[in-house]
């Protein structure tokens, strides 16, 4: 890939974000009615049309490209080149007021993240990231900042609520071996990961337009994200993440997930 297809890439995810931000910062000043998904997981109207607007979007601009959303299912995923797009991460938030909700959209090529947005339309704050090129937020690159030692880190995780009976124990042992834990910051936690203002992040129940849209941006700041195993992160990875600022924590992270 030459330079300018990935700039025109990444400016076109950015126009998809601009419009994506428009539509939701026209909805901050009003309650939003949400409805239950299948799943149990809230959805409002702005979900469905935001995603629906960007979708035409990129139907019109690259009509060859595949599409997988939150809200309007998969279009073509076996393409070479596939759009993967969360119109809002952290519906609850976003219902409740709390600026803590984004946009997410990334771009794969062969299943692998390429370029990645995390737009966060209340703080109007932009990271991207794209592979093989610095990440920025806002235009300035950012770094993650080294670890000394995992019981200093600090941890974010969604909800403790979203972990099963299966999960719990490896929440609680990276909890033990860290020193303190966030929790609430949807995306915007995974950002300020990448922005060196958190150590080590992990998530359980996400789907792959959760968190596809974060490897460019994490790994252009010099971080690592991976599934609970250390596999790299796909169309096909699993609902669980792992994600660190200091690749040398990552790998004692993974060690303690792996722990009876």
């Amino acid at each position: 890939m030459i330079d300018t297809e990935l700039e025109e890439f990444a400016a076109f995810a950015g126009l998809l974000a601009d419009t994506s931000r428009a539509e939701l910062r026209a909805s901050l000043g009003e309650p939003v009615r949400a409805d239950p998904k299948g799943d149990g997981s809230p959805v409002t109207a702005v979900d469905r049309a935001v995603e629906a607007r960007l979708r035409e979007m990129i139907a019109a601009r690259y009509p060859d490209h595949g599409m997988v959303g939150e809200e309007h299912g998969a279009a073509a995923p076996d393409r070479e080149w596939v759009w993967v797009l969360d119109p809002i991460d952290g519906t609850l938030p976003f219902l409740a007021g709390l600026p803590v909700f984004g946009t997410l959209i990334a771009l794969l090529r062969g299943g692998a993240p390429l370029v990645g947005v995390i737009d966060m339309p209340a703080t109007e704050q932009r990271w991207l990231g794209c592979r093989g090129r610095p990440s920025t937020m806002n235009g300035t690159p950012i770094r993650t900042r080294a670890c000394p030692e995992l019981s200093t880190a600090l941890m974010s995780t969604s909800n403790p609520d979203f972990y099963g009976a299966a999960d719990r124990p490896a929440l609680e042992r990276l909890k033990a071996a860290t020193r303190w834990t966030v929790y609430g910051g949807s995306c915007l936690a995974y950002a300020q990961l990448a922005a060196g203002r958190i150590d080590l992040g992990m998530d359980v129940a996400l789907d792959p337009y959760d968190y596809l849209a974060l490897v460019p941006v994490i790994e252009g700041a010099g971080g690592v994200i991976t599934d609970w195993r250390g596999a790299p992160l796909t169309l096909g990875s699993g609902d669980r993440v792992l994600a660190a600022g200091d690749p040398a924590r990552h790998a004692e992270a993974l060690e303690i997930l792996a722990g009876d």
